[in-house]
């Protein structure tokens, strides 16, 4: 193996306004010394935080969430949600001050550039914080209307199964949520598993896909709770019933209102980049 002592020089490049200056690092992941396991010990005790306050901070429901992450053995690397989570965690606490990049570091990155962010005029970047909740659901029992099985889903707001990337324009939102959508009933739309934003009180539009929470036909109806809700497109609506279709099988079809506790728009691409 070759080995060049002496001065290396490095050339600065202008890209996309960013003056960015490789930097040199070492490649070797950092497991390579400790376990992702010993290093993640090593920060929480440099934070002085316990695995609850770590939980919290990094949005998860509980210290269960993470404590796999905490223990001695676990060696793999953090994947990239993980990492920025335990990241907004851990960062600016400590002595020394934990950075951003002591916790991005165990997800496997190698190198970052030494890069200086130039001011243009107009919006500034923002973060986006991984704050939006995803509530849990299930494929629900299909339910009879107008003599068409339709799909419905079962939806529990008491049980958050993880955080999401939060748009920028829903900074400050308490009303919006995130969650999967069970079933083929939406497909092509919405295929089953894929991931939607909604939100509570936004103003409905005919063609809207939308969240209908359905009321409890049994003695659990409340007013205000709702387990059973439908991911469908909003037709049309008046002050006796809300008709929506699916597209697998396509069929169009009315709720009363007096089954309806409330209905929530599915967020489209042009809602979060208004």
């Amino acid at each position: 193996m070759l080995v060049h002592e002496g001065t290396v020089r490095t050339e600065r490049t202008f890209v996309k306004g960013v003056d960015y200056v490789p930097e040199f690092c070492d490649n070797t992941y950092m497991s390579s010394t400790k376990t992702t396991g010993e290093a993640l010990i090593a920060l929480k005790e440099r934070a002085n935080l316990s695995l609850e306050q770590i939980a919290k901070a990094a949005k998860y429901r509980g210290k269960s969430s993470v404590q796999e992450y905490f223990k001695p053995e676990y060696e793999s690397p953090l994947s990239a949600n993980v990492a920025v989570k335990l990241a907004t965690a851990f960062e600016g606490k400590g002595s020394p001050v934990i950075t951003w990049d002591d916790v991005i570091s165990l997800a496997g990155v190698s190198a970052r550039p030494n890069a200086r962010p130039v001011q243009f005029e107009g919006a500034s970047e923002q973060r986006m914080n991984f704050d939006l909740p995803i509530y849990g659901t299930a494929l629900g029992a299909e339910v009879i209307v107008e003599g068409e099985a339709i799909e419905q889903t079962t939806l529990n707001k008491s049980e958050i199964i993880g955080y999401a990337q939060r748009p920028v324009m829903l900074n400050g939102v308490s009303d919006a949520y995130g969650l999967h959508v069970q079933g083929s009933s939406m497909d092509p739309v919405y295929v089953d598993g894929s991931f939607i934003v909604a939100q509570r009180g936004r103003p409905l539009r005919i063609g809207d896909d939308v969240v209908v929470y359905l009321r409890p036909r049994d003695e659990s109806d409340d007013g205000e709770t709702a387990r059973q809700v439908m991911v469908k497109r909003l037709v049309r609506r008046s002050a006796q019933f809300i008709e929506l279709r699916q597209f697998n099988p396509d069929t169009t079809f009315r709720i009363s209102m007096d089954d309806v506790l409330r209905t929530d728009r599915v967020m489209t691409l042009g809602d979060l980049l208004s």
